[in-house]
Order: structure tokens, then C-alpha cells, then sequence
């Protein structure tokens, strides 16, 4: 037996499926998460918690590279956050087929 909320979401899964697998909205999710992040890895930077770290990393073009990076960094996990949110959805669509399946 499905409740309300499994059909809703087993009707929806199963129109969504048939469109190409990029997600705006998981994506810009993952982005967001991964570029505060990066931000808070800035900030940290910026306070000087560790004088020769900090010594290293303020070094000419330094900073251009830790930007890159973390701009590398946040589309990467947002990609991998889209692709997860994706395979997730998609488990529980299985999922509630073979409950639906069973009857």
C-alpha cells in the first residue's frame, strides 16, 4: 500500500525520468553549499589563524589559484551532489515500482 505522498512523488519520478538528468535545482544546491564552504575557508585565511600558512598562501598569484581551486572544487561536488540527488530519487522510484508491483 502507498500512502498519498509515494504515488505523488512515484507519478512525478516517472515524467521525470525520461528528461535529460541535469537538475538546476539540485545543482545550484550543491553549489551553494560547496561555495560557502569555500568562503569559509576564506574568511579562515583571512583571520591569519596560522602565521606561516598564512605567509605561504598570500604569496604572489597564490590567490588566483585558491580561487580556482575553490571554484573547481564547488562545481565538482555540485555535479556529484545533482548526480546523487538524481540516483536517490531514482532508488525510491524502484523502490515504490516493486511495493506497487507486488500487489
Amino acid at each position: 500500500m502507498l500512502h498519498q505522498e509515494e504515488e505523488a512523488f512515484y507519478a512525478y519520478w516517472e515524467k521525470q525520468r525520461a528528461l535529460p538528468s541535469f537538475k538546476r535545482k539540485s545543482f545550484l544546491r550543491g553549489l551553494s553549499v560547496s561555495l560557502s564552504i569555500g568562503m569559509l575557508i576564506l574568511a579562515v585565511m583571512e583571520w591569519g589563524w596560522y602565521e606561516r600558512a598564512n605567509m605561504v598562501g598570500n604569496a604572489w598569484g597564490n590567490g588566483i589559484w585558491i580561487l580556482i581551486a575553490i571554484l573547481a572544487a564547488s562545481f565538482g561536488f555540485a555535479w556529484i551532489y545533482q548526480n546523487f540527488t538524481t540516483e536517490m530519487n531514482e532508488q525510491r522510484f524502484q523502490e515504490l515500482k516493486n511495493i506497487k508491483n507486488k500487489k
